[in-house]
């Protein structure tokens, strides 16, 4: 089966750094171009820094473009209670890997046209790379062959009641993003909270002896003592999530939907309003919504993904 070729926006982040090693121990079916950072749960330093030292960790050459330091029009706001002040769980990561480019948004113009194929891009973090892409180099929309988006959601949100922290982080980056009529899929929060490890998977992973498994136990361990972990018994890793919709999209239901993204600055600010009437169809130019999830396989394939990596990183 031909490769995907898929290029991952991200700002590493605890789930950011699993969802990158599961992406990684499926490069058997995904040709990974790039990583592009950009600032949300930390600084764009930081998150950049993780991202070179986890290529370094993996030992890795794959390319890192440093992008946006901040959103669109808002201040940024970094999610250092639930990272963590590296943004990796307090976790050292090895010195950082070289960087390829200062500038994510023409390193994404210059792949994506030099590509043999059509690319997905892969954004897990604030949309802020992705709009200043679609809106300085239009031309590229042509060769984006889907947005594989974790963001958002149908029924509240994580940072406030309404709002999921990437799109709450940068709304109008958002806006630009889900108007722009390219074929997304949406991993929202109505699905991620379903998408992660248990206690017991995560104690597992910090006995293991494996190089990348272990590593993942100690930054996994980390969220354990945020507020977001379902009675300190299971965690999502969101991004996860939209790594394994392009290598396992049978374990999802979906449904098309409209998504208007609010950019007020009051309480729904980030609200991703998303039209789920059931008599409403919508046909497939409107974003596909991912609504379910099968949790137990979810946990298994990923699981299995760490531990396959340890066979490779030594």
């Amino acid at each position: 089966m031909k490769k995907r070729n898929i290029i991952i926006d991200c700002d590493p982040g605890i789930d950011d750094i699993v969802a990158l090693c599961f992406a990684i121990a499926n490069e058997d079916k995904l040709n990974i171009l790039g990583i592009t950072t950009v600032a949300g749960n930390q600084s764009i330093e930081k998150v950049t820094k993780n991202a070179l030292g986890l290529m370094s960790f993996l030992h890795k050459d794959i390319k890192v473009a440093k992008g946006a330091k901040g959103p669109l029009v808002r201040e940024k706001r970094p999610a250092s209670n639930v990272h963590g002040e590296n943004g990796v769980g307090d976790y050292e990561l090895p010195e950082a890997a070289e960087l390829y480019s200062n500038n994510a948004i023409t390193f994404l113009r210059d792949t994506i046209m030099s590509a043999d194929d059509k690319v997905t891009l892969v954004p897990v973090g604030p949309l802020t790379n992705i709009a200043l892409l679609l809106k300085t180099f239009p031309e590229v929309i042509e060769k984006i062959e889907l947005l594989s988006i974790m963001g958002g959601s149908t029924n509240g949100g994580n940072c406030t009641p309404t709002a999921e922290f990437n799109v709450w982080a940068d709304p109008e980056a958002a806006r630009i993003v889900f108007d722009s009529k390219l074929p997304i899929v949406m991993s929202g929060l109505n699905v991620t909270h379903c998408t992660g490890l248990y206690r017991d998977d995560v104690d597992k992973l910090l006995k293991s002896d494996g190089k990348v498994s272990h590593m993942c136990g100690e930054i996994l361990d980390f969220y354990f003592r945020g507020d977001h972990v379902k009675s300190g018994k299971f965690t999502p890793i969101h991004d996860a999530c939209s790594i394994m919709y392009l290598v396992h999209p049978e374990l999802y239901q979906y449904k098309h939907m409209d998504v208007k993204v609010d950019c007020s600055a009051e309480l729904n600010r980030g609200n991703t309003a998303c039209d789920v009437r059931e008599w409403i169809d919508y046909d497939e130019s409107y974003p596909k919504i991912l609504t379910s999830i099968d949790q137990d396989k979810f946990t298994e394939i990923l699981l299995n993904g760490l531990y396959k990596l340890d066979t490779i990183v030594k």
